[in-house]
């Protein structure tokens, strides 16, 4: 019986230290540390891609894979690498007037009076005569840059009518007008100067040439403010805007016409060919060219 009892005590000592119990939750930290992952148990997922959930609140437990990832990063980076460029690309309306106002502030601060010289002698030819040596001379770089205020603003107002008077077509690029029209009245002047010392005229045509250099500037001039309220006012008001500034140009292009008539009067009677040549090339090729161009390339956008 005794021997009994000892082996019932035995037994039941074992299987205590043996089983483990529902309740035994404590485990030391060393030992879940420690406690080796098996590798042996299959792994079942399956091959969903994670573009297809159909639920946009479904949460995807499926790891991204290596590829996909590197996939992602790289369309972002040329996205923004894309949008980099053409936000580079892009000049604002609002910055051309901002310089073209710092570029005036300047010229003003340093010569007062040129306002008021271009304006007389726009009105008087013996005055003008004067303010050419002046401006030759010691206003050199103020004239130069009250031309280039002219070049930033009316091709900023091409960009600005061409976008006003037909609606929904592709923006035009801006900085490629600014060169061109820089370049066609760089090419203008240049030929004036050739043209008065190859028919001996310089005199005349040097005088014609500083008329249109007046002449562009009074327009530069006039169409900083102007272009502000087109670029920045309602659809139906900006249109308005545009057909005043054609209007203005108009006006000081006839008197640009009529300023040179006066000037070349007593060659026109005696050399008509070299007058034709000269009108046809540089007064109507140049805006039959812009049009084409223009044309062109609304058809090709």
């Amino acid at each position: 019986m005794r021997r009994i009892s000892i082996i019932s005590i035995l037994f039941f000592f074992s299987v205590q230290f043996s089983a483990q119990s529902i309740f035994d939750v404590y485990r030391d930290s060393t030992e879940i540390i420690e406690r080796p992952i098996s590798q042996d148990l299959p792994v079942t997922i399956e091959e969903e891609p994670v573009d297809e959930l159909t639920n946009p609140f479904e949460v995807s437990h499926i790891p991204i894979r290596k590829n996909q990832a590197v996939r992602t990063v790289s369309y972002t980076d040329e996205t923004k690498s894309k949008i980099s460029r053409k936000d580079l690309n892009t000049i604002s309306p609002l910055s051309v007037i901002l310089v073209s106002a710092l570029i005036l502030g300047i010229i003003l601060f340093y010569y007062r009076g040129i306002l008021a010289d271009i304006l007389q002698s726009l009105m008087n030819m013996n005055y003008m005569s004067g303010f050419i040596n002046k401006s030759l001379g010691v206003y050199r770089t103020h004239f130069l840059g009250l031309y280039l205020i002219f070049f930033l603003n009316l091709g900023l107002f091409i960009v600005l009518a061409y976008k006003g008077l037909t609606p929904g077509s592709p923006n035009l690029p801006l900085f490629q007008i600014i060169l061109g029209i820089a370049g066609i009245y760089m090419l203008r002047h240049l030929f004036l100067l050739v043209f008065g010392w190859i028919f001996e005229l310089e005199a005349e045509a040097g005088t014609f040439s500083f008329l249109i250099a007046l002449l562009n500037i009074s327009i530069g001039l006039a169409l900083i403010p102007l272009n502000l309220f087109v670029a920045f006012s309602p659809s139906g008001l900006a249109k308005a805007l545009v057909f005043i500034g054609i209007f203005i140009i108009a006006i000081l292009i006839l008197l640009r016409y009529f300023r040179g008539a006066l000037v070349s009067s007593r060659q026109i009677g005696s050399n008509p060919f070299q007058f034709f040549l000269y009108f046809c090339s540089f007064e109507i090729a140049p805006v039959l060219i812009i049009l084409y161009w223009l044309g062109l390339y609304g058809l090709s956008n």
